[in-house]
């Protein structure tokens, strides 16, 4: 057939997402496991805590206008396919398949990043994984055969449940949101009784320019997440008001952020910031010191490794919807359209996603930071395009029910747009401290492009852009009219 039936026909995914869903879901995304690996690197980066937590704050100031555009898309275009839909609707097809892959990219980046996570972790909880069964070596660093079994483990699980439904994977991520959120406030209150600010010193290795900027860089990574809401949308409860779900978003990436400032600052308090930077769970053995009993740092391991499935799940559950809305509107071969005949849920999409992220684990560790990196300029260029197209959609499509209104206009819009620029600009310049490496970022950020490209090359180019624009409009379709 010219035109698949599933192309021509819109299908309705199964609306079983609540605003306690969406919260779980933005939350968990963006306070996963960083908080527990990644701060030792964030003192070093940066140059101390102060850099660090004035890297956080501007990290939210930068993306806050990106979020706020966030406030105004979701609920005006509440479509499975978030920021391509945007996108399509403000700038056209090849627009609208940037956003999408991009968004793609960086849910499977995640889900690549939080496997190897996993397995670090549990390294810490039992050493002996980290040298037993070795396969080989890349590099320094021996990858072993637990830890390819871990994380494939975690990656068909997760992909077993994706594919028994939305309904499940939402309670699932808002019940492990929780259970995190919870034992790190009760560990670092307990903790700070033995804070010491003679630890913070010095508060400042590094000039704040270079120190901030070079964290500045990474931060997209780890301060993200949030826009998966986005891809939720067209699966909210039926009763759900829109700007609820739109509200989501900017409630986890304020929450989150803060969470990431407490986490890191408060270990930095109880020991050493210089020492917290040569440990590989810096937070966890900041509670043990603290406590005098490996017991805090094994319980904060715990509840990190079940923060790395909640973000997991929300990543893929993200990376498999917006490809099924690239093919449900022609923008990737069709057979990412194809639903379960029970649980709704993207076949194609599931298997696909699973496959490229069960390349991590046969990498480990050297794969992290290039995964970071890569991750965070995707970041950048996704959430501008929503940006972007808020800003255009005003003009172009006033007509459009729009619940909420980005606060600030067209001041916030122009001030996330040049910072947003400016930041990619560091990113790609040589010689600047936020800079991709060279060569292997540069080559891994390419070769993703070019799996995007053979997709868009091989979309069904039989649909007419009519029937095209119908498909992506869904129930907005008369709005536009």
């Amino acid at each position: 057939m010219a035109v698949s039936q599933v192309s021509m026909e819109k299908q309705h995914l199964n609306k079983a997402i609540s605003f306690t869903g969406f919260l779980g879901m933005g939350i968990g995304c963006v306070f996963g496991a960083s908080w527990l690996i990644m701060s030792g690197i964030w003192l070093d980066t940066a140059g101390g805590p102060v850099n660090a937590i004035l890297a956080m704050l501007l990290c939210l100031i930068i993306e806050l206008p990106l979020a706020l555009a966030y406030l105004e898309a979701v609920p005006m275009i509440p479509l499975a396919g978030g920021e391509m839909a945007y996108s399509y609707l403000a700038f056209g097809g090849l627009a609208g398949m940037i956003a999408g892959w991009f968004g793609v990219l960086v849910n499977i980046i995640l889900c690549a990043w939080e496997s190897v996570a996993m397995t670090r972790m549990l390294g810490y909880l039992f050493p002996g994984l980290k040298t037993m069964a070795p396969l080989y070596k890349i590099g320094e660093f021996t990858v072993t055969a637990p830890a390819v079994l871990i994380g494939l483990v975690i990656i068909i699980g997760i992909g077993i449940l994706q594919y028994k439904g939305v309904k499940l994977s939402s309670k699932f991520q808002t019940v492990i949101t929780a259970t995190v959120l919870g034992l790190v406030i009760i560990s670092t209150v307990a903790a700070l009784f033995k804070f010491n600010p003679a630890n913070l010193q010095p508060i400042m290795a590094k000039p704040a320019s270079s120190g901030i900027l070079a964290l500045l860089a990474m931060l997209p990574f780890s301060i993200a997440g949030w826009e998966t809401i986005a891809k939720g949308a067209e699966e909210a409860n039926i009763g759900l008001e829109r700007a609820k779900v739109g509200k989501a978003v900017i409630i986890s990436i304020i929450v989150a952020t803060f969470m990431y400032m407490l986490t890191t600052f408060a270990p930095s308090g109880i020991v050493p910031w210089q020492k917290l930077v040569t440990v590989d769970i810096p937070f966890a053995t900041a509670s043990t010191q603290a406590m005098g009993t490996a017991f805090f740092g094994t319980l904060l391991t715990i509840a990190a490794c079940f923060g790395v499935i909640g973000v997991y799940n929300a990543c893929f559950y993200g990376a498999t919807r917006l490809l099924y809305s690239l093919g449900e509107v022609g923008l990737v071969p069709t057979a990412f359209t194809k639903l379960h005949p029970r649980y709704k849920t993207p076949i194609t999409a599931i298997i696909f996603v699973s496959g490229l992220a069960a390349i991590a684990p046969f990498i480990g560790k050297p794969a992290l930071i290039p995964l970071i990196d890569v991750a965070a300029f995707a970041y950048i260029i996704l959430w501008g395009s929503t940006l972007l197209s808020v800003m255009k959609l005003r003009q172009t499509q006033p007509q459009l029910n729009r619940p909420v209104l980005m606060p600030g206009g067209k001041v916030v819009g122009y001030f996330g747009s040049i910072i947003g620029i400016l930041l990619l600009i560091a990113m790609l310049f040589p010689g600047s401290p936020a800079s991709l490496k060279w060569p292997t970022e540069y080559i891994l950020l390419l070769l993703l492009l070019v799996i995007g490209g053979v997709f868009y090359a091989l979309r069904d180019k039989s649909i007419p852009e009519e029937e095209r624009a119908k498909l992506i409009l869904g129930n907005i379709a008369e709005e536009i009219k």
